[in-house]
């Protein structure tokens, strides 16, 4: 069966293209898709004009950065380590990271402002911190697409506004193409420049946040009645109780 389906859209780059959708919409395995991991039977994606299918999983890694939905690390790595990490595809097999790549990582870690975390230990480390340190081994690849998966899962609010900031300054600051998951609507309109609503693997509306997340959108897609109101200009999503 198919389970992405009639999936059209462009991620410009300064800007933060967000995926929303139910479980099981289909928002992992686009991700999956869009970066190579999974074969395509059907379609392709391609960034700068370049078939992402053509291109060998090194060129991907320079191409795509990934922060995923969950990481447990098997050993208790240095956060500095973990950043360092994020260049990989540019060490060769049997050579160690030089001076470029460990100006790469501290750079990328005073981007994110965890400087002062590099001499700890990745485990020992709040959630909300170590998406902060995934952010910055995405940054240390220099790719100009950067994926992420729910960043704000487990997140508590603080955090969660913490993370999508930073994460909205790097995509200006760096000309990156953005492009994230997240189930929260609410953080959708404040932090997203386009919006793409998913429903059983396809879209079903794409476009300027404000126009697509509405109260007809949320109830087609997800299924419950909301009200969207609208507080000193800006649009907000509250349930029907």
């Amino acid at each position: 069966r198919d389970v992405l389906k009639n999936i059209n859209f462009f991620a410009e780059k300064g800007k933060i293209t967000t995926v929303l959708g139910p479980n099981g919409s289909g928002k992992s395995t686009l991700f999956k898709r869009i970066c190579g991991l999974w074969k395509y039977y059907r379609g392709e994606v391609k960034v700068d004009e370049k078939s992402v299918e053509r291109l060998s999983y090194s060129e991907r890694a320079k191409l795509f950065s990934i922060v995923p939905q969950e990481h447990e690390p098997p050993f208790p790595y240095k956060v500095f380590d973990v950043v360092l990490m994020g260049r990989a595809s540019y060490v060769s097999l049997f050579s160690a990271p030089g001076k470029k790549d460990y100006r790469r990582a501290e750079e990328a870690l005073e981007l994110v402002g965890i400087n002062h975390l590099k001499d700890i230990p990745y485990t020992q480390i709040s959630g909300g911190e170590r998406q902060l340190v995934l952010i910055a081994r995405a940054l240390a690849q220099d790719s100009p697409v950067m994926l992420l998966d729910e960043p704000t899962s487990h997140l508590d609010f603080r955090n969660q506004i913490k993370v999508l900031k930073k994460v909205k300054e790097i995509a200006k600051e760096k000309g990156l193409a953005v492009v994230l998951t997240l189930h929260d609507p609410n953080l959708a309109l404040f932090f997203s420049d386009k919006v793409i609503m998913l429903k059983q693997g396809e879209v079903m509306c794409n476009g300027n946040p404000g126009e697509v997340i509405n109260e007809r959108n949320l109830k087609k897609v997800y299924g419950i009645e909301v009200f969207v109101i609208n507080y000193n200009g800006i649009n907000m999503v509250c349930p029907k109780i």
